[in-house]
């Protein structure tokens, strides 16, 4: 009994402590829970830390390998610009050597290296490159484009890539080397970035640990202040002994890692090689930006988000440069293979009439005695002289419309006049072959027109000379002429030609207006295939003009060629007796010309005489001088009148033809402003005549010289005509 009483009094004793210390059991219950909680809490945000930590590592390493393959694939791209070039250069003749301004796309950022050390740009002017005597050295060290750090006077710091070359003559200098600037600015931009808010950033150090560049934006929270890296981490509190590692990785150009504490501040320091002279130095702050990214998960999964994305754009960017300079490249090689291949057929399509010219000429001189053999000799020569000057207007022509400098000038035009002139010259070409050749008028032309007369009959001709090479003999070929109205101001012109040759296959169809390319074919009337530019002429020319060509063939059957240009109507003009006098046979000429004093300025020596001796055999009295001042001064101590008109040759020395000429319009003498001056220049492009007419010549006209056209044009001069 008293065992029980003692029993339950005790279990009362408790139950009455845990009813009075109720709220004390509780508090320790929460406090037990709020500790658990507090320590899972402190544990999940250290692995979170943790985590973010080991992403910002892993972050910082992807930043590190994509600047260094960003640089990587620039000096790629660089150095295959630069091998590409070497290539051209190499494979290029003398002409092209001494003019390589003209084959590079900004040819300031390119430099040749001569033997003496000495750098020069394309145009030949020299640069003065600071600290550059390893680069000498190294251009008979390395065997492949090698990238340096330079610094040009004048003109600032460069990323230089070099190559060697093998003793090239350029412009009388022996070159060794070949150097592409690209402006540091250009490395600059793509190592040296802010991360992360400005908190972290990239450098570019040197082998002694000073920085050589870093971002536009460095803030007062970076690691480094000023530009010397050992400096920056003592001033920071941080142990030689800690950064020994690093000094050493940056010296040798390894890859290395490494964790700091500065200030408070833990700071991930990542080194990797970027060029043979220089470290990529990345500092990322990543306790900050650990702290920022936990207590902000959303600015976390927003800032992943973006830098997935500028990663992405980063990387296709990337790629698309690459392939676009990939694409360069190939196109540079192409253009090196087109123009080797161009000149191998200018080459032979030169060689071949010059052979032709040399052969006859040696044959005549052999045989001196034999009139007929002389004769034969002569008029041969002087077939092959005109298919040479036809060969290198072509050329030029095509070299025109290339550089997109082709004019196409609008003056009435008497289309009955220009199909009437095509029908004479190649009338007998086409007798010659054992040809037909026909002309269908669809209708007769009640008006006149406002073209270029010049370039609608070379359009014509080369369709036309086309076709008779390319038809056997007892072939016919035919030139029709139509008209379409198209409003009450224009025609459509319809020009054709259909021939019954050789025709040509469906795929050579494709591509038969592409410079240089002719179909193979042995049955052609023409010991010579031509250039194979006139048609590509022609189709340039008719695109000009706003019109087009066309062309449908057969193999073995023929071909028809036409070409529709609109042109506008003007009032037919009527003709009086200029006809007439245009034809003046050549006694009359001689006639009118006999005893008029001519001033010949001319500086070659045979030229000057072989035209004097062309004037003397017009009547003409001429007065020879040998460059510009000389034939300024026998002008100005001519009496009035003296000269009726002057030949001014355009390049001489002393005193060119321009200057001359300018120079005789500003004497204060009677016949200054009034004397015909006529230009007789090599130089044949549409602004080489327009300079001659600006500096007060009448025409320009071009060597070698054209008699009959000379002879019109003293003709003019003499009926008192103003336009020449």
């Amino acid at each position: 009994m008293t065992v029980e009483k003692s029993g339950r009094a005790k279990k009362n004793r408790l139950i009455v402590f845990v009813s009075n210390h109720k709220e004390v059991f509780v508090n320790i219950l929460l406090v037990c829970i709020l500790a658990c909680s507090t320590i899972f809490l402190l544990l999940v945000n250290q692995r979170l830390r943790n985590s973010v930590q080991e992403e910002r590592v892993e972050a910082v390493d992807q930043i590190g390998y994509l600047l260094t393959e960003r640089i990587s694939q620039l000096k790629d791209t660089y150095r295959a610009q630069v091998d590409a070039a070497v290539n051209v250069i190499s494979q290029e003749n003398r002409e092209v050597n001494d003019n390589l301004s003209d084959y590079f796309e900004g040819p300031e950022e390119w430099l040749l290296l001569d033997q003496e050390g000495d750098f020069f740009t394309m145009s030949g002017d020299t640069a003065v490159m600071v600290e550059d005597s390893r680069i000498t050295e190294r251009v008979f060290e390395e065997e492949n484009t090698f990238s340096s750090f330079v610094s040009v006077q004048g003109r600032g710091d460069y990323w230089a890539f070099t190559h060697s070359l093998d003793n090239l003559e350029i412009s009388g200098r022996t070159m060794i080397g070949l150097c592409r600037l690209v402006p540091a600015k250009t490395f600059a931009d793509i190592t040296t970035v802010s991360l992360y808010d400005h908190l972290g950033s990239s450098y570019i150090v040197d082998r002694n640990g000073v920085i050589v560049m870093h971002p536009e934006e460095v803030t007062s929270e970076s690691l480094f202040q000023g530009y010397a890296v050992y400096s920056s981490l003592k001033n920071a509190g941080i142990a030689e002994d800690e950064y020994a590692e690093l000094k050493a990785a940056i010296s040798s150009g390894k890859e290395y890692q490494t964790t700091y504490v500065a200030d408070n501040i833990s700071w991930l320091v990542l080194a990797m090689p970027s060029t043979a002279e220089y470290e990529l130095l990345v500092t990322v702050p990543t306790s900050i930006t650990a702290e920022a990214t936990y207590s902000g998960l959303t600015y976390l999964m927003i800032a992943v988000a973006v830098v997935c994305m500028a990663g992405g754009i980063l990387l296709f960017y990337n790629q698309y440069n690459l392939m676009r300079k990939g694409r360069d490249v190939q196109v540079q090689f192409a253009k090196a293979a087109a123009k080797s291949d161009f000149m191998n057929k200018m080459s032979h399509d030169i060689r071949t009439p010059l052979n032709a010219v040399v052969g006859l000429h040696e044959l005549a001189l052999e045989s001196i005695d034999d009139k007929d053999m002389v004769y034969d000799c002569i008029v041969k020569a002087q077939a092959s002289n005109k298919y040479l000057i036809s060969l290198i207007n072509d050329v030029l022509d095509m070299s025109r419309i290339e550089a997109g400098k082709m004019i196409i000038n609008y003056d009435r035009i008497d289309l009955d006049e220009i199909i009437n002139h095509v029908m004479q010259m190649e009338s007998q070409a086409a007798s010659d072959a054992g040809i037909k050749f026909t002309y269908e008028e669809k209708e007769k032309f009640s008006t006149d027109y406002m073209g270029d007369s010049v370039r609608i009959r070379q359009c014509l001709m080369n369709l036309v000379s086309n076709a008779i090479k390319f038809t056997p003999p007892g072939g016919t070929v035919l030139l029709s002429v139509g008209r379409t109205s198209l409003d009450d101001q224009r025609d459509q012109i319809r020009l054709a030609v259909e021939d019954t040759g050789v025709g040509m296959s469906e795929e050579y169809i494709q591509h038969i207006f592409t410079p240089f390319e002719q179909e193979k074919n042995s049955m052609t009337n023409s010991a010579h295939t031509g250039s194979g530019l006139g048609l590509s002429i022609v189709y340039n020319i008719v695109k000009l003009m706003d019109g087009r060509v066309t062309v449908t063939s057969k193999k073995d059957v023929g071909s028809c060629f036409e070409i529709r240009i609109p042109l506008q109507r003007v009032k037919k003009e009527e003709k009086d007796q200029k006809e007439q006098e245009d034809a003046v046979s050549g006694e009359a000429l001689k006639a009118a010309l006999s005893g008029k004093h001519i001033l010949l300025v001319e500086d070659h020596p045979i030229n000057r005489q072989i035209i004097t001796k062309l004037l003397e055999k017009m009547e003409l009295i001429v007065d020879a001088a040998e460059n510009g001042q000389i034939g300024v001064d026998k002008f100005c101590s001519s009496e009035v009148g003296y000269y009726s008109f002057i030949l001014m040759d355009i390049k001489m020395p002393i005193m060119d033809g321009l200057e001359a000429t300018k120079a005789i319009r500003h004497l204060d003498k009677a016949d200054a402003q009034t004397i015909p001056i006529i230009a007789l220049s090599a130089n044949a492009f549409e602004e080489d005549m327009k300079a001659s007419i600006e500096a007060g010549m009448q025409m320009h006209l071009a060597k070698p010289v054209d008699v009959g056209e000379l002879k019109k044009v003293l003709m003019r001069i003499v009926k008192g005509e103003k336009k020449l």
